[in-house]
């Protein structure tokens, strides 16, 4: 195994007795792919926690950097590479003189590089795959030119580095629309001959004719610069002028089998697990309106910055609906404004896990909107989604006459550990003598959030009027996840009504809900209170007596209630010292509510006071936020 090592030093504030534990986690992780290898960057952000020679646990954490250099034999700039780094073991002691503790990281890194290729894909019973079928390749120059301003005067232009970001593509009928950015580093030489820098972004967009694109389809885009030159018309005008090649691929996604070998290239294939889903999700906001208006015309909605996470069972999906608001105003122009609306949707899926990977296909079906009497728009839009869940393998492909196929092919993989080392000097305190004495506080998490459901229920007998309708929730449950709470339940609903014969009837049905409370703050290893209330319902007979629709408005509850032991400073004893006290009425370890002094300032030039904002029963006072010092040390 080879090692490298990377050595900090940093500086613990009290003399450690011993180490009670340390954890850690990678943090920007990042890559290079050069010509056989892939250089790889990071962080290990570690936390320390040790007992001092006062008997309390101490915490301190740093970010430590590490790299190294992984061998992939026919890697070249310009191809895919998926990089991962996981802990694989983390350990901590004092040294022999025991005056620094340190700390080692093994860290065990793995490197996957694809390069994505079309190949004739021989049908087979392997599957069902989603494959992405080639409608048409195409490639094509554009010009991009741009006049720009220098912020000093130059005499030449020593370099000029391109790069062209793709921000977008849009498939029409036989072409696909391209927006970009093409970002410039200009390194030149003032007339003070002193060499500059200066960036220059130019937007540019245009289009590529591709025989058989639709819309829905996907569209890939390969920027290449194959040509560039700066020049200056003026000491303080640079002219840019360059030749971007775009490869363009456009695909439409297909479920198929295909053969597979036991042997040859290996390929990334996105194998299809369970039955695809469809479920919706209602996006709902007011905007103010930036002119008066008489009438809406028209708005356009899309959806754009989807990403997913999966936990057991669930899949939950985030993203932006993007709203094109075209309006008259009461002076008969027409204006447009646009709007962003962040959402969250998810959905019960059995089976998915994390690993898996979510094929997302959205589709906004359904706008309404209306103005309210402050004059706002109210806009609502509901979002089709289906799901596919996929699980990546790696296969051995058998290529001939098929279906052309948009597809990863692997070029190589590799891992290899490393071991990065921090070294913690221990720095023995003066004649200052800190007492910290623990108290318990109470933290409180709440939050809330409605949820619709939309049930439709068959009766036996065709309804002409209703009698009376009500619901109850059981089985409530919330899934504490990072600065949120899924809660869900069940929902029971009871309708009595009239049917043609004048006989009263009644119909129950079981339905389930899930929905999504913010809650920042907590994380998966909370303890959770859910609760559920029926806030509004609604109920139709639908046109023919057959068929009674509800839908139920459910306000979600979740609270989060911690605990927490903190020592704060009681009293300060040391030369030319004084402090500020507050007499509060606290909870202590024993569970027992005492009066006591704590520290609220500490006057002193050579002290470095920590402080934290307390909510705490101040005697005399009552409840109140208080900024208690919980921590002392010299400079």
């Amino acid at each position: 195994m080879y090692e490298s090592k990377t050595i900090l030093i940093r500086q613990i504030p009290i003399l450690a007795r011993k180490i009670k534990k340390v954890t850690a986690k990678i943090i920007n992780l990042g890559h290079i792919v050069l010509n056989d290898k892939v250089i790889v960057q990071g962080m290990v952000h570690k936390q320390l926690y040790f007992v001092g020679t006062d008997d309390i646990t101490h915490h301190m954490s740093d970010n430590i950097p590490f790299g190294d250099l992984v061998e992939i034999p026919g890697a070249r700039p310009g191809m895919q590479a998926n990089v991962t780094a996981d802990i694989e073991e983390t350990t901590a002691g004092l040294s022999p003189k025991g005056d620094s503790v340190i700390v080692k990281v093994v860290v065990k890194i793995g490197v996957n590089v694809e390069d994505i290729v079309n190949i004739d894909v021989v049908s087979g019973p392997y599957g069902p795959i989603l494959a992405e079928a080639v409608v048409g390749s195409v490639a094509q120059q554009v010009l991009v030119e741009e006049t720009a301003t220098l912020e000093n005067a130059a005499v030449k232009v020593a370099e000029v580095r391109t790069e062209p970001v793709i921000q977008g593509t849009e498939v029409m009928e036989n072409k696909v629309i391209i927006q970009a950015v093409l970002h410039n580093q200009v390194f030149y030489v003032g007339e003070d001959g002193i060499s500059h820098y200066q960036t220059v972004d130019i937007p540019f967009s245009g289009f590529v004719e591709v025989p058989g694109a639709l819309p829905g389809a996907k569209a890939y885009v390969e920027p290449l610069v194959e040509a560039n030159e700066a020049t200056l018309p003026a000491p303080q005008e640079l002219q840019l002028k360059s030749v971007i090649l775009m490869s363009v691929t456009v695909v439409s996604e297909t479920v198929t089998g295909i053969a597979v070998a036991a042997a040859g290239p290996l390929y990334r294939v996105n194998v299809v697990i369970g039955q695809p889903k469809d479920f919706q999700h209602l996006v709902e906001s007011s905007i103010a309106l930036q002119n008066l208006a008489s009438k809406v015309r028209e708005i356009k909605a899309g959806i754009t910055g989807l990403h997913t996470l999966i936990i057991r069972d669930k899949v939950i999906i985030q993203g932006i609906l993007h709203r094109q608001i075209y309006y008259v105003g009461t002076d008969n122009i027409s204006y447009h404004q646009a709007e962003d609306v962040a959402f969250t949707a998810f959905t019960d899926y059995p089976g998915v896990l994390p690993g898996h990977v979510v094929n997302i296909e959205p589709q906004v079906e359904y706008t309404a909107f209306e103005f309210l009497p402050t004059g706002e728009l109210y806009v609502k839009n509901i979002i089709r989604f289906r799901l596919t869940v996929l699980e990546i393998q790696n296969l051995h492909v058998v290529t001939g006459t098929g279906i052309v196929s948009h597809m990863p092919q692997i070029i190589g993989s590799s891992t290899k550990q490393i071991m990065v080392t921090d070294t913690e000097p221990i720095v023995v305190p003066g004649e200052l003598k800190v007492i910290k004495d623990p108290i318990v506080i109470s933290e409180e998490l709440s939050g809330t959030r409605q949820t619709q459901v939309n049930h439709t229920v068959d009766v036996s007998h065709p309804a002409v009027a209703l009698s009376e309708t009500h619901c109850i929730i059981e089985n409530v449950s919330g899934t504490p996840l990072d600065d949120a709470v899924i809660v869900d339940g069940d929902i029971r609903c009871f309708i009595s009504y009239v049917g043609s014969d004048d006989v009263v009837y009644h119909v129950e049905f079981n339905d389930r809900f899930s929905v999504l409370v913010p809650l920042p703050g907590v994380n998966p290893s909370d303890t959770v209170k859910a609760s559920a209330m029926v806030e509004h319902i609604d109920t139709d007979i639908l046109p023919g007596g057959n068929q009674i629709r509800q839908l139920i408005t459910i306000r979600a509850f979740a609270k989060v209630l911690r605990e927490e032991t903190v020592y704060v400073v009681t009293d300060v004893e040391g030369p030319g010292i004084t402090t500020e006290k507050l007499l509060v009425r606290v909870k202590i370890p024993s569970g027992e509510i005492v009066e006591m002094y704590v520290v609220i300032e500490v006057y002193d030039s050579d002290l470095i006071v920590t402080k934290r904002t307390l909510m705490l029963d101040v005697v005399g006072e009552g409840i109140r936020p208080v900024d208690v010092v919980v921590d002392i040390r010299k400079i």
